[in-house]
């Protein structure tokens, strides 16, 4: 502001310099120059006035937007990013996500549709999902399931974290329809993706598909929620889904450790 008002005193007292040689000293210059010599003297002088109102005119622009980006609300927040859970005590939160397991739908269209009743759950910390084989982790079902996944998701490092489904099926020979499959994960109750792809069939040997997702992240704990769901082929031998992650510091994506998936519980 000091520096402001020294700027506009200097420009107004040049400009009473400038009034008083114009107006003071005209029947001087009317003797003792040419009419062209004013001329060239007064264009001189409002020159000088625009130089000096358009460095004022910058200087309070700047001004003006420093103030402007300091106060404008969440001007520094990037709100295309999930923003962090705050003020969140992590002493109460255990290893691993709650993996909530449903009937896998019958057909494609109602991939989305997460049923409203569920055959069970338990805690997935990282590593193949059994859609097939629900049994492996104590849900009585031997048909292929769904799985819900619901926690936090740990962030240490910040910038551009990276969230992937793979899917993996062997079937029998004769199978001529390819399942679909879907992966959908929200973070901060926020998607971040959503994407369907067919697993090529038959697959006497494994078939793999991958469907990627990215946010860039700043260190704390996030609500994760992910849905994977696939149509049954026929002939279906085995058809598991993993969750996995690229850091900043990854250079690859790898297998989702337990310490980066959270969940609270007894």
């Amino acid at each position: 502001m000091m520096q402001m008002r020294c700027v506009s005193a200097l420009a107004l007292r040049l400009a009473i310099a400038a009034l008083s040689v114009a107006l003071g000293s005209g029947f001087a210059l009317a003797q003792e120059a040419t009419p062209d010599a004013i001329n060239q003297r007064l264009d001189r002088i409002e020159q000088k006035l625009d130089t000096i109102l358009r460095r004022l005119d910058a200087n309070q622009a700047s001004k003006a937007a420093g103030t402007g980006q300091n106060n404008a609300p969440g001007a520094a927040a990037d709100k295309s990013a999930p923003e962090q859970s705050s003020n969140v005590d992590t002493s109460s939160y255990k290893r691993g996500v709650v993996a909530i397991a449903y009937i896998a739908p019958d057909k494609a269209d109602a991939l989305s549709e997460i049923p409203a009743d569920s055959l069970g759950s338990y805690v997935y910390s990282g590593g193949a999902l059994p859609l097939s084989e629900l049994s492996r982790n104590g849900v009585v079902y031997d048909g292929l399931g769904a799985i819900e996944l619901q926690g936090w998701l740990k962030v240490t490092e910040p910038g551009r974290t990276q969230l992937a489904v793979e899917y993996r099926a062997t079937t029998g020979s004769n199978v001529f329809r390819s399942p679909t499959c879907i992966a959908s994960i929200w973070l901060e109750d926020r998607p971040i993706g959503s994407r369907r792809a067919e697993i090529p069939m038959p697959a006497r040997e494994e078939k793999t598909i991958s469907m990627l997702y990215g946010a860039d992240l700043q260190p704390g704990l996030y609500k994760l929620r992910a849905w994977l769901a696939c149509t049954a082929p026929r002939d279906l031998r085995k058809l598991d889904a993993e969750l996995l992650i690229k850091t900043p510091v990854d250079m690859n994506l790898r297998m989702i450790d337990g310490s980066e998936l959270l969940h609270q519980g007894s």
